[in-house]
């Protein structure tokens, strides 16, 4: 009996002794009979007996490694003091290792952008600044002193709005542009007999008839945006007058009977919903 008790403590005892195999990521990194938990680089483990087994959590420290909530407040702000367009900062929080699609910063210069500028992001490289369009250089609508939301596109910096506030009312024009900054300029739409007239590539919309093709049916790619303006200009071949028809999107004050040789300028706000006319000039 004295034998089995003893045989019983022994084979405890080894087991107790018994090697634990450690594996990371799949491959074997050592076996012992104790496992140790080593915090470094700011990473604390934290552990504790449970229900029959030792439980271990990870935590960070933060007087190694600061919370994003710490940082977050000036990781985005672009300060440029280079008395000229040619805009270069540093990032506040750190360096930033290359430009990337989305980049979004807040932009102070001490010198306003009246035609063309440049942004040089912690030593990476000039980069042109355009308006929201990605294609217009911003004109004065960056003002010095005035802080604005700037985003990468994967090839330019674009205006996000924000700037200008406070240039006086000699500036009104600038500040309607910029109110009005996801409008382009001119569009020249193929004629068809369906013709896609689309809304976010200019104000001003022009078709010239075909006699070919003949009555034709315009049709808005989209409603629009609340307040948004557009102007449609259709000129009307020598050969013979052709019957222009607004249909998708517009509420119209009827078809434009043409006339040969002739144009024609429509005018139509919209509500969000709906391109609405509100002028019309025949026979230019």
């Amino acid at each position: 009996m004295k034998s089995a008790a003893l045989f019983l403590c022994l084979s405890a005892a080894l087991a107790w002794a018994q090697n634990i195999t450690v594996q990371v990521g799949g491959r074997p990194v050592g076996s012992a009979s104790v496992l140790n938990f080593d915090s470094a680089d700011g990473i604390i483990q934290s552990c504790h007996p449970e229900g029959g087994r030792i439980t271990c959590a990870p935590a960070y420290d933060s007087n190694i490694v600061a919370h994003r909530d710490t940082i977050h407040g000036t990781q985005n702000l672009c300060t440029s003091n280079t008395r000229s367009t040619s805009y270069a900062c540093r990032i506040a929080s750190g360096t930033l290792q290359a430009y990337g699609a989305g980049l979004t910063l807040v932009l102070m210069v001490d010198a306003a952008c009246d035609k063309q500028c440049t942004l040089n992001v912690d030593g990476l490289g000039p980069i042109g600044i355009k308006r929201s369009d990605g294609v217009t250089d911003p004109l004065g609508t960056l003002a010095a002193g005035e802080p604005q939301w700037v985003f990468y596109d994967g090839q330019v910096f674009r205006l996000m709005g924000g700037g200008g506030g406070s240039r006086g009312p000699a500036q009104d024009r600038d500040r309607d542009v910029m109110g009005r900054r996801f409008i382009a300029s001119l569009e020249i739409m193929a004629y068809a007999r369906t013709v896609s007239l689309e809304t976010t590539a200019g104000d001003v919309h022009k078709t010239t008839t075909s006699n070919a093709v003949g009555n034709a049916t315009i049709n808005a790619a989209t409603p629009g945006l609340p307040g948004q303006h557009m102007w449609v200009i259709v000129v009307n071949d020598q050969i013979s007058p052709k019957t222009v028809t607004f249909g998708l999107n517009f509420k119209s004050a009827g078809p434009l009977a043409g006339s040969a040789g002739k144009s024609a300028t429509l005018q139509f706000i919209s509500d969000g919903s709906t391109w609405y006319e509100v002028a019309r000039t025949t026979n230019l």
